[in-house]
C-alpha cells in the first residue's frame, strides 16, 4: 500500500512538471506573439523612462525576455520530470532550489510592476510625455516616437497628451520641422482612412482646412480635441493586467509544482524511516543472535561427527 502510495505521488510529479513544461512552451509563444505585434510594441516607445531613448521600444526588450523565461521554465520542467523518475535527494534539492529562485524573481517583477513601475522603465506621467512630446515630436532621428504618437492619436481618437495646445510649444511648431501651416499634425486630424492599418504613416485629414483652424469653433469637428493621456493611461493598464494574469498563471503552476514535490519527498522519506523500523525491530524480536547461530550449526556438526565416529567403533 505505502509502495503505491509512492508511485502514485511520483506520477503527480511527473504529471505537474509536464504542465510546468508546457507552460514554458506557452510562454514563448507569447513572447514571439508580442514580438510580431508591430503596433503594440510602438506603443510602449511611449513608455519610456525619463529622457532616455532606447534603441528599441519596452515591449521589444520585454518579448525576448518572456521567450528567454519561457525557455528556461521548459528546460527547468524537463529536469523537474528526470528528478522525479531518478528520486535523488541531490537532484531533487537543486531542482527545488532552481524553482524557488525562479519564484522569488517572478514575484519580485510582479511587485515592482504594480507599486514601482518606474523602475522597470514604465513612465507614464503626464510632465514626462508633455517633455517627450515637446522635444521628440517629428525630430530627426527620433522617428520611432513620432511614429509611436501618430499611432496613439490615430487609434484613440486624441491629440497631444493634454490636448492639441502641447504642439505650440514644441519644437516641431517653434524650429518649423513639419510644414508651416500645420497647427497640428496630421494624425490629429479626422481621417478618411482611419480604418487602413498604416494609417498613421499616411493620415488623410477629411478636411485639412478646419482642422487646421485656430478657432476652435471651426476645428471641434474635423480635429480629434481630447488629450491622448488618459487613453495612454488605460492602455497601459491593460496590458499590465495582461502580464500579470500570464505571470500569476506561472507562479501558480510553480507553486504547485514545488508543493507537489515536498509531498512526494515526504511519503518517499516516511516509506524509508518504516522500512528501517521494520529491519531494527526483527532483529531485536529474533531469541538468537547470529553468532548464537553460528554457534547452534557447530554444536549440530559436532554431534553429526561423533555419531559417525561411534557407528565406525561399532
Amino acid at each position: 500500500m505505502a509502495t503505491r502510495r509512492l508511485l502514485l505521488s511520483r506520477v503527480f510529479v511527473c504529471c505537474t512538471n509536464i504542465i510546468f513544461l508546457i507552460s514554458g512552451f506557452v510562454l514563448m509563444s507569447l513572447g514571439a506573439l508580442l514580438l510580431a505585434d508591430n503596433e503594440r510594441i510602438l506603443l510602449s516607445r511611449l513608455l519610456g523612462p525619463g529622457d532616455i531613448q532606447p534603441d528599441q521600444p519596452l515591449f521589444y526588450y520585454l518579448a525576448f525576455a518572456i521567450v528567454g523565461l519561457g525557455f528556461f521554465i521548459a528546460i527547468t520542467g524537463l529536469f523537474g520530470c528526470w528528478a522525479a523518475c531518478l528520486f535523488n535527494r541531490c537532484i531533487t534539492i537543486s531542482y527545488l532550489t532552481t524553482i524557488t529562485l525562479l519564484l522569488f524573481g517572478e514575484c519580485t517583477v510582479c511587485i515592482l510592476a504594480v507599486f514601482w513601475p518606474y523602475l522597470l522603465g514604465i513612465d507614464v506621467r503626464p510632465a514626462r510625455l508633455i517633455r517627450a512630446l515637446q522635444r521628440s515630436y517629428a525630430v530627426p532621428g527620433r522617428e520611432q516616437f513620432t511614429a509611436a504618437l501618430d499611432l496613439a492619436q490615430t487609434t484613440f481618437s486624441c491629440c497631444g497628451i493634454n490636448g492639441s495646445s502641447n504642439y505650440g510649444t514644441s519644437w516641431w511648431r517653434l524650429q518649423e520641422v513639419g510644414r508651416r501651416e500645420l497647427v497640428v499634425p496630421l494624425s490629429c486630424c479626422t481621417l478618411n482612412n482611419v480604418n487602413e492599418t498604416d494609417s498613421f504613416l499616411n493620415p488623410e485629414p477629411a478636411n485639412l482646412t478646419l482642422c487646421q483652424a485656430l478657432n476652435p469653433a471651426e476645428h471641434q469637428h474635423a480635429r480629434h480635441t481630447m488629450g491622448c493621456l488618459e487613453m495612454i493611461e488605460k492602455w497601459t493598464q491593460d496590458q499590465a493586467l495582461i502580464l500579470l494574469a500570464v505571470g500569476l498563471s506561472i507562479i501558480f503552476v510553480e507553486i504547485t509544482v514545488v508543493l507537489s514535490t515536498f509531498f512526494a519527498c515526504s511519503k518517499n522519506n516516511k516509506r524509508q524511516k518504516s522500512q528501517t523500523s521494520t529491519f531494527t525491530s526483527t532483529q531485536t524480536l529474533s531469541p538468537f543472535s547470529e553468532n548464537d547461530h553460528d554457534f547452534g550449526l557447530g554444536i549440530e556438526n559436532r554431534m553429526h561427527m561423533s555419531g559417525t565416529t561411534f557407528g565406525a567403533k561399532s
